[in-house]
């Protein structure tokens, strides 16, 4: 007769084996999502401009900026060139290098105003203002910019409503 004895330890050997490797792969995708983790919170991301919006009281243009990285990030220059519409009689100006301290932390939107050049008109529609904002990380001394234009206007689905408007007759 055989002995099944020589059959419990193998069996045994084999769970213990699956058992480790089991637990050695969740140990291991514990450390790595950590890891990785930490390296996504240390990229600094580069800011996004979600909104502008004219603020005629304080003759700015008030910026929504998101920065999506982990990192706080500081802007530390504002400059911009105004073009005029057909509406203004504002001649075209640069304002370069105004220094400005402003934090965007990780992860959420900060209102960034751009004061516009003292003493000149409101904003008319068609007029134009290309915005440029340099910032730093915490990473690095390089400098880092972001330009938006911004064109003084309708929104394009308030055209589209006047344009239906006007093809019914309306004014």
């Amino acid at each position: 007769m055989e002995s099944r004895r020589g059959s419990a330890p193998a069996a045994l050997l084999i769970l213990i084996a699956i058992a480790s490797l089991v637990l050695g792969w969740a140990i291991g995708e514990f450390f790595t999502g950590r890891t990785v983790a930490k390296v996504l919170a240390t990229i600094p991301g580069s800011p996004i401009v979600l909104d502008a919006k004219y603020d005629k009281e304080h003759h700015s243009i008030v910026y929504s900026i998101l920065n999506p990285g982990g990192t706080p990030l500081t802007i530390v220059d504002e400059s911009f060139v105004f073009t005029p519409g057909n509406e203004s009689k504002e001649k075209a100006y640069v304002v370069s290098h105004v220094p400005v301290h402003i934090v965007l932390p990780p992860g959420v939107a900060t209102k960034v105003e751009l004061k516009l050049k003292p003493g000149t008109e409101k904003l008319h529609i068609g007029d134009a203002v290309l915005a440029t904002f340099t910032y730093v990380q915490p990473l690095s001394n390089d400098l880092y910019t972001v330009i938006h234009p911004f064109k003084m206007g309708m929104k394009p689905e308030n055209l589209k409503e006047k344009a239906e408007k006007k093809a019914k007759g309306g004014k």
